[in-house]
């Protein structure tokens, strides 16, 4: 079975395959879980977007951080899927 520190490796890889690593800034661990089942971790990663916005002087204001969920099969370590979670 996979350890939890190789499930958030996997996860932070494959995020910046999916996306110029220089998109995504402030990128960050926010959880992690294996599923009751153990056969997935999911890994919580989010991330600083800034929002399109006609007062330009706002700055952090503008910005919202946005979060994706990977699944990650705990045997394989193959990303199943990857889902915007909602906060």
């Amino acid at each position: 079975m996979l350890e939890v520190k190789e499930a958030v490796r996997i996860a932070t890889e494959y995020i910046q395959t999916l996306f110029n690593e220089k998109q995504i800034p402030e990128l960050r661990l926010e959880e992690v879980e294996l599923t009751p089942d153990n056969r997935f971790w999911e890994v919580t990663l989010s991330f600083v977007v800034r929002e399109p916005t006609a007062y330009l002087s706002l700055g952090d204001a503008a910005r919202t951080r946005e979060y994706k969920i990977f699944r990650i099969n705990a045997e394989t370590g193959q990303v199943q899927s990857m889902k915007i979670r909602k906060v």
